[in-house]
């Protein structure tokens, strides 16, 4: 009767579709730990597990936008609890097929008696910045060619943009045509020294500032490291850019 219970909370917070398993509010999942493998009702179960476990490595803000479908598991093991079960899932920041190393331990004395592995699919589908306009190589962004759309991102390694101010005043480093999401993989805070400008070279020594004249051999933003010719000396330093003038050595 219980798990008869636990089972219809479960219909009010999973949804599931075609092809698409999409939980709402995962982290708190109530699940029955004497429901057994090897009916329906506990698959889902084990599949709102194998998510949960999913989501652990997710940064927050993304949590949400992640949909799942395509579980394939095949349990031989009879009356486990569920409670017996360690999940374990790597590579979870991108879309596409992914296992899950599924353990089943013995309560009393933690020994693993079974193994297993589920298949299932991910999408990330996300409300991101997107280019409204074709953008040249070397752009500065404006607020005006940035909108938000939602978009299947294949990957959060990338660093897509949740925000049009996160996105604005960053400069383009290819050419992106309209409609791409933006990200950290095609833009760049924008430069405020460029390769072969003559700047500043600043030494703190122990308080005692010194400057000199120095050609810069690399482009970067602010507080970024580029490396700087000392005009002087001839030699090559690497220096923290303060300023379109100035940048100090590191």
């Amino acid at each position: 009767m219980k798990l008869i219970f636990a089972l219809i909370a479960l219909a009010a917070a999973v949804a599931v579709s075609p092809g698409i398993f999409t939980v709402k509010n995962a982290s708190a999942a109530a699940y029955s730990d004497s429901a057994v493998i090897g009916n329906k009702g506990s698959d889902i179960l084990l599949k709102r597990l194998i998510i949960k476990a999913y989501l652990k490595k997710v940064p927050v803000k993304f949590k949400k936008y992640f949909h799942f479908g395509n579980f394939h598991f095949n349990m031989p093991y009879k009356n486990f609890n569920f409670k017996n079960l360690r999940i374990n899932i790597a590579d979870t920041r991108y879309s596409g097929y992914h296992t899950a190393l599924i353990k089943i331990l013995n309560i009393k004395n933690g020994e693993m008696q079974g193994l297993d592995a589920a298949t299932f699919k991910t999408s990330i589908y996300a409300p991101v910045a997107v280019a409204s306009e074709t953008i040249g190589k070397f752009q500065i962004i404006k607020r005006g060619e940035i909108r938000i759309s939602y978009k299947n991102i294949p990957s959060l390694n990338d660093g897509y943009f949740l925000s049009v101010k996160k996105a604005a005043g960053r400069e383009a480093k290819f050419f992106i045509a309209a409609g791409s999401a933006l990200n950290n993989a095609d833009t760049e805070r924008r430069r405020i020294i460029n390769f072969g400008d003559r700047v500043n070279i600043i030494y703190d020594e122990g308080g005692l500032i010194l400057k000199t004249k120095g050609m810069a051999l690399q482009s970067g933003a602010l507080n970024s490291k580029i490396r700087v010719r000392n005009l002087e000396s001839g030699e090559i330093v690497k220096c923290l850019v303060k300023s379109p003038k100035n940048a100090e050595v590191n």
